[in-house]
């Protein structure tokens, strides 16, 4: 019967460490869209700023 609670002690560590991975998997594809998200917003917010510098620098060369 030892035997039978150690294998069965065995089979629940390999569980829950099936269930940690899947967690953190899940957590990391979570990391991964945000940081893709951010990533956008920083071009944008780049392209945006950009064309304002450039308004604004041929505004200068007129006056």
């Amino acid at each position: 019967m030892t035997t039978q609670v150690k294998q069965g002690n065995k089979m629940m560590v390999a569980g829950s460490h099936q269930e940690m991975q899947e967690e953190m998997v899940g957590v990391l594809t979570a990391i991964s869209i945000v940081s893709k998200r951010l990533a956008n917003r920083l071009i944008q917010l780049n392209e945006e700023n950009g064309k304002g510098e450039k308004e604004h620098e041929q505004n200068e060369t007129r006056a």
